[in-house]
């Protein structure tokens, strides 16, 4: 199982509580095409999705720009298809046999094109998750639901986007499961009729830890149902105007000197050690382990890159990894169009929060993403994403 670097992981899984899945959507103006896949897991590798990319575009001439293939982080699914992860084996099969699927969702897709309309709705949902480094305090807890039309005016397709972590199970689960958007989306395919695309914003300092009732499968009934319930009394009156396809791919390199990060992260144990730092949500001995990780790295040196996509009135952020809520919500205001942050999207590289965070949580403390560096490409997204809304 992938999720939770915690040795219970490294065995196989005991069972399936219930399946996990991939939902696709493929919009095609007669002239561009931009397809869009989110599947119930943890985080792809930047080789598999260039690798999906690829294929896709070989079989069917969509440029690799306009693919986006994401997942929902959930901490309770398959392993064997990462190639470098500390717990487990990787497997062929299973790699090539989640290639094909995506292949094949495609392939759906295309064969299933209908003429179409949309309308979305946005609204704050509380009482299920929040800002999990500041109790009492939201992270961004809007859900954002696009839902497409037939000539019929009947719904037949949609985007779920919401930003927290799908961690309902802790890591002494040893069942494979959707969890939290997995189940989310079962619900919601129940009441609609379709299965949305469920697509994860900004959700590095957002989950349910100061919400949950427990941490088992009626915890998880609770809260999907719950969420299901919320999320389909949004009202969805707004129209969305499709029309041309544009894009702009962004990077971002971030080469932090070695040996000060190094210094930084002895310091770092040492003040975990005497107290004068008091790490919020995690044991100290996590956070120790974790610094202690990050001392056998020799050499960073990341090149990101990250994109904003806009089909007419519609605007997608996507990045491959996890920014602040902070960066969502600022993100969503920086233009008139219906923006929709999809992170863990095109690969994966990490916790990306504001400067001010650093130090205080598990997911800034021995982060390699020097402070600021996140400011940086939130900035250069947004002077993008108002070049391409001119």
């Amino acid at each position: 199982m992938l999720g939770y670097k915690t040795p219970i992981r490294n065995h196989p899984a005991e069972g399936i509580h219930d399946d996990i899945y991939c939902n696709s959507l493929l919009f095609d103006n007669g002239n561009q095409r931009v397809f869009i896949l989110s599947a119930d897991l943890l985080e792809l590798e930047d080789d598999f999705v260039e690798e999906v990319k690829t294929k896709l575009n070989e079989i069917y001439q969509i440029p690799r720009d306009h693919i986006v293939i994401c997942v929902t982080h959930n901490h309770s699914s398959i392993r064997d298809f990462h190639k470098n992860w500390e717990f487990g084996e990787f497997n062929q099969r299973y790699y090539e046999n989640l290639i094909e699927t995506i292949v094949q969702s495609f392939g759906t897709c295309q064969a299933n094109l209908t003429e179409a309309t949309a309308k979305y709705g946005r609204q704050i949902i509380e009482g299920f998750y929040s800002n999990r480094n500041h109790p009492g305090q939201l992270a961004d807890n809007e859900v954002i639901v696009l839902k497409f039309y037939d000539k019929d005016e009947k719904p037949f397709a949609g985007i779920v986007n919401w930003a927290v972590h799908s961690t309902v199970l802790g890591a002494d689960n040893k069942l494979l499961t959707g969890d939290l958007a997995g189940q989310t989306c079962e619900k919601l395919g129940e009441k609609w009729g379709f299965y949305p695309v469920m697509v994860v914003g900004a959700a590095a300092d957002c989950s349910n830890r100061f919400n949950r009732q427990g941490k088992d499968f009626a915890e998880l009934e609770r809260a999907s149902n719950g969420l299901a319930t919320a999320i389909n009394e949004i009202p969805i009156n707004d129209p969305i105007e499709f029309g041309d396809i544009s894009y702009q791919t962004l990077s971002h390199a971030i080469h932090p000197d070695i040996s000060k990060y190094h210094t930084h992260l002895r310091e770092t144990i040492e003040n975990i050690r005497n107290g004068s730092i008091k790490p919020k949500g995690f044991p100290p001995e996590a956070l120790i382990h974790k610094c202690e990780e990050q001392l056998k790295v020799n050499h960073y040196n990341l090149v990101l890159q990250f994109e904003v996509l806009v089909i007419g009135n519609l605007l997608f952020y996507i990045f491959p990894g996890e920014l602040g809520s902070k960066f969502g919500i600022q993100l969503k205001a920086a233009t008139n169009k219906l923006s929709i942050v999809i992170g863990y999207a095109n690969g994966f590289h990490y916790y990306f929060l504001p400067e001010e965070e650093y130090g205080l949580s598990f997911e800034t403390i021995g982060n390699p993403v020097p402070p600021g560096e996140p400011e940086k490409i939130v900035a250069k997204f947004i002077q993008s994403a108002k070049l391409l809304s001119l």
